[in-house]
């Protein structure tokens, strides 16, 4: 018996990413880096600093999983 295994985001022309923790890592440390131009006390900064931290975390946290079919 042969098992296929297809990953499909469900949306048309829009590819799964091969490594989306490692590209969600670099993404939300470009954000960060750009945040700390801005004056400390500037809303957008705050609040934008609270949620993008809190998804890192998040990503972070998690433990990936390889597994090999071949």
């Amino acid at each position: 018996m042969c098992l296929l295994l297809f990953q499909t985001t469900g949306l048309v022309g829009l590819a799964v990413a091969q490594n989306p923790h490692e590209r969600l890592r670099i993404l939300y440390s470009k954000i960060l880096a750009s945040l700390q131009t801005m004056p400390k006390d500037a809303a957008y900064r705050k609040y934008t600093e609270q949620l993008i931290s809190e998804r890192f975390g998040h990503v972070k946290a998690v433990i990936i999983f390889q597994v090999d079919l071949h």
